[in-house]
């Protein structure tokens, strides 16, 4: 949910025409309805727009007291707070614009299929799944084929002008593949004909963080703070319910984040540096959220669900709950080196694809992993976070070596058994790759792409941002296309 745009330089290095930062920056401004801009710098008004359909603003008050802790605990190591990382510079410590409106989520949804002028329009088929692309002998999209409902009935459903795949950085490649159109020699192997031999379902790449997690001290009054915890809730829910405010209005330290640069970290001086231009090119986002105590006792399987940690990792957590709160710290690589792909598992369109993420391949990504932890070890230090006893909670993980004999090693070792995904995957049918300029697929009329999967690489940020610029920019060139057709 939060909005976050990147660096102009996640579209100026694709070196690809039509798609630089000053090609691309309208239509990140045409969709912005920002309701706060008010509560921003002057210097932010050029780079936002008050009256687009998808409304954000920030979120409610969390009334937790870590949000102000972890932001002076930031400005201790010299990073400073940014009001707006959508403008001037991204690099600091913020608090995040979001997708909400009225302390309700602003999803694309409400903000394109809820409006009267799409759905006067627009005719949505529920409990419908597309299986593939229909292609005829010149090699033109012609429409799509369909399994809908419980009884699974099959249909065909005819384009009058183009087809367009929206169906994500893994669906998407599943069913241009199933369709004929990815690697030949993969499709060939999944006995299928070959309409275009594209790198479809190369090139996935995706955010990664390793999950750290910080104890803070509790209150011992085990009794009394469950009384006023429960109470709070119910308060909570009430004034939500009732007034669509409070607490329940935010995302509780999420909207809390940090950007940087490690190349411009000292870390010997412990402080964050800005002597170069390079200096406002992040390459980390932290990341936040709290975890109260007692919470993964007793609510363990919701907490494994969220987190997807084995028992051996929860069991040591919650050892830990009855004595202590958990915030956890989850720096994010925001262009990581290593790659993955997807491929057919079967030709079955209901089977899921094969996903190969291959996180860590690249040792780069390892060492920025170490670089990262060690940032937020440093921040343990700083008085806001030393005056609540905070520390990093030191999981024992096998094969690791002990810490105290060997600290980069068993943050590599952590790295490489706590690393998680953002589920930002992008890349599998990229510009310049499998896609021309217009979101066109190569060798195939009348087929287009519409979803992260055409992004050659990663934003330095939260990837709704760009996902709903694409469908921008895609809409433009349809009309573009329509008007000289016509």
């Amino acid at each position: 949910m939060m909005y976050t745009r990147g660096n102009p330089k996640d579209f100026d290095d694709l070196n690809i025409s039509g798609w630089a930062w000053e090609d691309v920056k309208p239509y990140f401004l045409k969709y912005e309805g920002l309701q706060d801009l008010d509560k921003l710098p002057k210097s932010s008004i050029p780079y936002h727009n008050t009256t687009g359909t998808m409304k954000v603003e920030f979120f409610t008050d969390s009334e937790n007291p870590w949000h102000p802790r972890i932001v002076e605990g930031f400005k201790q190591l010299n990073f400073p707070f940014n009001p707006d990382v959508n403008a001037q510079s991204q690099v600091g410590v913020t608090q995040v614009v979001g997708y909400v409106y009225d302390n309700l989520r602003m999803s694309t949804a409400r903000g394109y299929l809820a409006r009267d002028d799409v759905k006067r329009v627009l005719k949505v088929a529920k409990w419908t799944r597309c299986t593939g692309v229909i292609i005829n002998d010149d090699n033109t999209a012609q429409g799509v084929t369909v399994i809908q409902g419980l009884f699974k009935r099959k249909l065909k459903i005819y384009a009058r002008k183009e087809v367009i795949l929206s169906a994500g950085t893994i669906g998407t490649p599943q069913i241009l593949m199933l369709s004929g159109i990815g690697p030949a020699e993969h499709l060939k192997e999944m006995n299928l004909e070959v309409k275009a031999d594209l790198p479809v379902g190369d090139n996935l790449t995706d955010h990664l963080l390793p999950l750290v997690f910080v104890k803070v001290d509790g209150d011992n009054k085990a009794a009394l703070d469950l009384i006023k915890g429960g109470v709070k809730v119910v308060t909570d829910v009430t004034q939500y319910l009732l007034l669509r405010s409070g607490p329940l209005g935010s995302n509780g330290l999420t909207d809390v984040s940090a950007f940087m640069n490690s190349d411009c970290y000292d870390f010997e001086n412990r402080q964050l540096r800005n002597d170069s231009p390079d200096c406002n090119v992040a390459t980390l986002q932290y990341i936040f959220a709290y975890i109260d105590r007692y919470t993964v006792s007793l609510a363990q399987s919701f907490v494994q669900r969220g987190t997807d940690l084995n028992d051996a990792v929860i069991e040591q957590l919650k050892k830990l709950s009855s004595d202590y709160a958990f915030i956890t710290v989850t720096p994010a690589i925001l262009q990581p080196y290593s790659q993955g792909y997807v491929r057919l598992a079967s030709t079955d369109p209901l089977a899921p694809p094969a996903i190969f993420p291959n996180f860590l391949s690249d040792e780069q990504d390892l060492n920025e992993m170490v670089r990262s932890i060690t940032i937020i070890e440093h921040l343990m230090d700083t008085p806001p976070f030393k005056k609540q006893n905070a520390s990093v909670v030191r999981l024992e993980l096998p094969g690791c070596p002990d810490y105290d004999s060997d600290r980069v090693g068993y943050w590599r070792c952590y790295s490489r058994h706590m690393t998680h995904t953002v589920y930002h995957a992008v890349g599998t049918a990229a510009l310049g790759r499998a896609l021309d300029a217009r979101l066109r697929v190569r060798g195939v009329r009348a087929l287009r792409v519409a979803d992260l999967s055409a992004a050659p690489r990663l934003p330095r940020a939260n990837t709704a941002a760009t996902a709903i610029a694409i469908g921008e920019r895609a809409a433009d060139f349809i009309l573009e296309d329509v008007r000289k057709q016509d």
